[in-house]
């Protein structure tokens, strides 16, 4: 008979564990028939699990015919993403009805009927007496639960008193047959028994036969807040261990010792101050604090909300390993930071990388920025950024360049972002619902009801895409949820007033979003020429003012998808080497038009180019001339005002004439007659070969049309 091979999953204490010799290296460790994922060393995990950074829990130690066990949702991803790739993980069983489906066996009740006692010689419950008061804790739990869930339901439908929910809770409690119970079977005798229940706990359930002493034992205000303080130790202490250490203070004290029934009604009943320190201030603000309710945005770009996300596609990747062989995985899944606006769930930007960092941030607000220009024709800024608080040190500068308002998200606060919901939505609809193959699951740690067919998914693991195809996926998946939503969203930013819009000037993108060489270069006559990418470049501009600058170091800020402009600014260097940025002045420089030698491929906007180069030169030589004028009038002021000063004036500002201004004048108009001689030869030149060429072409013409050899006969 073939053996049967071992599964690495077992339940523990009710929490799903994995055996830790599925995930160790060591093939010794592991039964000849089974083999190992070989994802860690045992050294490894054991350091983990006794680390307090490291999320790995030990669910059970290793003992005689038991496995050691790790705690299944403890687990980093990529580990329960392999776990269930090669083996199924266990199903819930299936129940039958929706109150059955919500009924959960209360092991606290049990605890608390298992340690009662009554009568002078502290009696204990029979064990057919502590299963039923277990059971009828367990179901009228479950009686709970599905009334409030009844009540809510019934309220959306509008059916709020128009129909009788003891009557239909008292069919579903007489129709439970799965455990035994002996609750009323009138729907009256069931409303007093839960409202009892809910203000007595755990002591209702009890028959008066059996007594209730328990409650007398524990009176004045030392023992109550030593209870209390015992329940909020972080240790999170269980009913039996808080009895041991209060019945030693008991003890000393001359107190009544307690039992663990004692400790489980009052953890109850203090459960609003202890929660925090049993399950920290992150449970507590998700599970008892109040929530505030907030209304999307009113119109397009007043906010932002962006998170990363491991998108629930599987791919295959193929690796050489250490020892040089070929290994092909297929539960690899990408990452994608998206930046939503909500006020119609707008996918405005996203990024896609095999795992979250700054440059993957900056690279979904960078595709943001760009995507709004696509739209709306010149970049806009967001009036306000909400992020989660990852690497927020190093990433605030950029996030407050990007909008008017940065406003984080509160640590650990998910409730907060309406990116989260999001994300469940858009993966449901393009996912899900489009029934593709690679598609993981929601998560692996979610109800099982959702979850994919394992088995199945094992089996079509070869016909899953490579890393390009699955990026492939999600962009198809963004470019088709965007199609949905642009009109509406381009609609209401261009509805919105033009006042209130935001625009990020190139200087302000480029400075934020783009990379310099690392190098500095000086203006020369061709231009600015930086090497980008191993291309040598060539920058200029026409506003003027740069031109008083040329003496400057410049180090470059250029976007590597659009080149046609940087953004240049002063900088000290050494050997050519940027070694900081001194940033008092920066320019916006534009990529030289390139013009052809040859005449005969020059275009319309090549004259017209070199028309404004004409024109930039004038004013150029027209800054000078008036610069002259300005020098000569301050000091012939000066010269005036100062007669001893005479022969200085002669030989500063006088020709040999002694006529300074005549000779001021004459300068400018040679100045004048110079650049418009060079222009008009420039032009005539031109001129004379367009005429060359036009008659070459007319005697091409004449030669092809007249027959001269018919003449010569004659």
């Amino acid at each position: 008979m073939a053996q049967q091979l071992e599964i690495p999953f077992e339940y523990h204490d009710d929490k799903l564990g994995v055996k830790i010799k599925f995930l160790i290296k060591d093939d010794k460790v592991v039964s000849a028939h089974e083999e190992s994922l070989k994802l860690i060393s045992y050294n490894a995990l054991n350091k983990r699990m006794k680390s307090k950074t490291q999320p790995e829990r030990e669910l059970r130690r290793a003992s005689l015919g038991f496995d050691a066990l790790v705690e299944y949702d403890s687990l980093i991803q990529q580990w329960r993403d392999a776990l269930v790739m090669k083996w199924k993980k266990p199903a819930e069983q299936i129940r039958e009805s929706f109150f059955a489906k919500h009924y959960l066996s209360d092991r606290k009740a049990f605890d608390f009927f298992a340690a009662h006692r009554y009568g002078e010689n502290d009696n204990k419950l029979e064990p057919e007496v502590i299963e039923l008061y277990t059971y009828n804790a367990s179901v009228l739990n479950t009686v709970i639960e599905v009334k409030n869930k009844r009540k809510m339901y019934a309220k959306s439908l509008g059916m709020t008193g128009q129909f009788d929910i003891w009557q239909s809770l008292s069919n579903d409690v007489n129709a439970f047959q799965q455990v035994r119970h002996d609750l009323p079977t009138k729907p009256d005798s069931l409303r007093h028994k839960v409202n009892r229940y809910l203000k007595e706990g755990y002591l209702s359930i009890i028959s008066g036969k059996y007594g209730k002493r328990n409650a007398a034992k524990v009176v004045t205000n030392e023992q109550n807040m030593m209870i209390e303080e015992l329940l909020n130790k972080h240790q999170n202490l269980n009913n039996e261990q808080i009895v041991d250490i209060y019945n030693i203070v008991a003890s000393s004290l001359g107190w009544k010792t307690i039992d663990a029934g004692v400790i489980a009604n009052m953890r109850k009943k203090l459960d609003m101050y202890v929660f925090s320190g049993q399950h920290g201030t992150t449970e507590l603000m998700h599970n008892k604090h109040m929530q505030i309710k907030r209304s999307k945005p009113s119109a397009a770009m007043l906010f932002w909300s962006m998170d990363g996300w491991d998108a629930e596609l599987l791919y295959q990747k193929t690796t050489i390993n250490s020892e040089g062989k070929t290994v092909t995985t297929y539960h690899n899944r990408l990452t994608v930071v998206m930046v939503l606006d909500p006020f119609n769930n707008y996918i405005v930007g996203y990024a896609i990388g095999t795992s979250e960092s700054p440059s993957l941030i900056r690279q979904a607000l960078k595709n943001a920025l760009k995507h709004i220009e696509e739209l709306f024709g010149q970049k806009y800024k967001p009036y306000q950024l909400q992020t989660d608080n990852y690497q927020l040190k190093n990433l605030t500068p950029t996030y407050e360049a990007t909008a008017k308002h940065f406003t984080p998200a509160k640590v650990k606060n998910s409730k907060a972002k309406p990116i989260e919901n999001f994300f469940d939505k858009f993966n449901e609809k393009h996912f899900q619902a489009k029934l593709v193959p690679n598609w993981s699951g929601h998560n692996v740690t979610s109800n099982n009801d959702n979850q994919v067919n394992d088995d199945y998914l094992n089996k079509i693991r070869h016909q899953f895409p490579d890393e390009t195809g699955c990026r492939m996926q999600i962009v198809n998946a963004i470019e088709n949820d965007r199609a949905e939503k642009v009109e509406k969203y381009v609609e209401s930013f261009e509805a919105f007033p033009e006042d209130d819009k935001i625009t990020m000037t190139i200087n302000q993108f480029l400075r934020c979003y783009g990379q310099t060489t690392g190098y500095t270069n000086k203006f020369k006559g061709e231009g600015l020429t930086p090497t980008i990418n191993g291309i040598e470049m060539a920058y200029d501009t026409f506003d003027l003012n740069f031109r008083k600058h040329m003496h400057e170091d410049w180090m470059v800020f250029y976007d590597q998808d659009d080149l046609s402009k940087v953004l240049v600014s002063n900088a000290k260097s050494r050997n050519g080497k940027l070694v900081e940025e001194i940033g008092n002045l920066e320019f916006i420089l534009e990529e030289k038009y390139i013009q052809p030698m040859a005449l005969y491929d020059q275009q319309k906007q090549d004259a017209l180019e070199r028309q404004k180069v004409f024109n930039f030169n004038k004013q150029y030589n027209d800054e000078i001339l008036n610069r002259n004028e300005v020098r000569h009038e301050v000091l012939e002021d000066l010269f005036t005002s100062n007669p001893q000063l005479d022969t200085l004036r002669k030989l500063m500002l006088a020709d040999s004439n002694g006529q300074h201004k005549d000779h001021k004048s004459s300068e400018r108009k040679r100045m004048e007659k110079t650049t418009t001689q060079l222009a008009n030869k420039q032009v005539k030149k031109e001129q004379n070969i367009i005429d060359a060429e036009w008659k070459s072409s007319q005697e091409e013409y004449l030669k092809d049309k007249v027959n001269l050899n018919k003449y010569a006969e004659l």
